[in-house]
């Protein structure tokens, strides 16, 4: 029993030095390439690609062009409740990933990061709420590429609030998704990957998504019409909306709508005219019909009422 108790009292603290230590070298795993403004971007330690035998290596250094990255992260879109029995029974609607201006500030950080990253690492993002700098929670994830797929890994997402904690501690908990789920905007498609394909997750990896690069860019740019798609191709990283055209109006202009668009709309408020005209000439018809009909019916009805007749004065002799 002494050797025993010698022997946890030994074992104790070396593994309490061993668990300190392999703290301490995580972060140095962990390589911030941008950061600015509240968003970070850096290149981490993969752990799917050692969960394999013989280990899976990613497709890096990987090199995007910046439209590439913008058309891939506008591709992006996810769906949440805030963990309330009310947030089970709601309907999922996707919206986008990022907003237009977090991809136009995202898009040249992540394509520099996955340019130096190595075959076992992945690249992560942070994200604060611009708009609600008080928020706590952020948009977090990873990203990687192996062979022709983007594995995107999401782990929070600050328009999604945490569950009610009903007066508990408000610390976060990383088994909490929110009930994130990530989709694919059409007309893209989320990949469907064999098991030899698919990535070895973690426990706390659940909300993931997989898209195939090559065709995901092909939708997205069959999508747009040729102006659209030379507007956006020549358009700088600053710029969020293409140029509008010269042809549009003002008001369509200011929202950014297409001639195709326009084109659609003014067809359709003519149509919507002439058969409102339409109605309206229908109308007047049944009303003249009306007022025929309720002179006939006085006229009949003055001859058949004597009462009518007695009120007419006879001339005197």
């Amino acid at each position: 029993m002494p050797m025993k108790r010698m022997a946890c009292t030994i074992l104790v603290p070396a593994l309490l030095v061993l668990v300190g230590t392999s703290a301490c070298m995580t972060p140095l795993r962990e390589r911030v390439v941008f950061a600015e403004g509240g968003i970070r971007v850096g290149i981490q330690h993969d752990p799917t690609t050692g969960r394999t035998s013989p280990p899976a290596l990613n497709s890096h250094p990987a090199r995007l062009t910046l439209e590439e990255v913008r058309s891939l992260l506008g591709s992006l879109q996810v769906s949440g409740y805030s963990g309330t029995l009310m947030g089970l029974f709601a309907t999922l609607r996707p919206n986008p990933l990022f907003k237009d201006e977090e991809i136009q500030l995202l898009a040249a950080p992540i394509a520099d990061a996955l340019a130096q990253a190595g075959p076992q690492d992945r690249v992560f993002f942070s994200v604060p709420d611009r708009a609600a700098p008080y928020n706590e929670d952020r948009t977090e994830g990873m990203m990687f590429l192996r062979g022709p797929y983007l594995h995107v890994v999401l782990t929070d997402h600050y328009a999604v609030t945490r569950a009610d904690t009903a007066g508990g501690e408000d610390l976060k908990d990383p088994r909490d998704t929110k009930g994130m789920q990530l989709w694919v905007a059409s007309p893209a498609k989320a990949a469907t990957l064999s098991p030899e394909e698919a990535p070895r997750w973690g426990a706390f990896e659940k909300v993931h998504i997989s898209l195939n690069v090559r065709d995901t860019l092909a939708a997205r740019a069959a999508s747009l019409s040729p102006p659209q798609a030379a507007a956006q191709k020549n358009a700088p990283l600053q710029s969020t909306q293409s140029q509008p055209d010269a042809r549009m109006g003002p008001e369509s202009a200011a929202q950014g709508e297409s001639p195709v668009d326009l084109r659609m709309q003014i067809r359709e408020l003519t149509s919507s005219n002439l058969e409102l005209r339409a109605r309206l000439e229908e109308q007047a018809r049944q009303m003249e019909s009306l007022k025929e009909e309720l002179a006939r019916l006085q006229g009949e009805l003055g001859k058949t009422n004597p009462k009518a007749q007695s009120r007419r004065k006879t001339p005197s002799p």
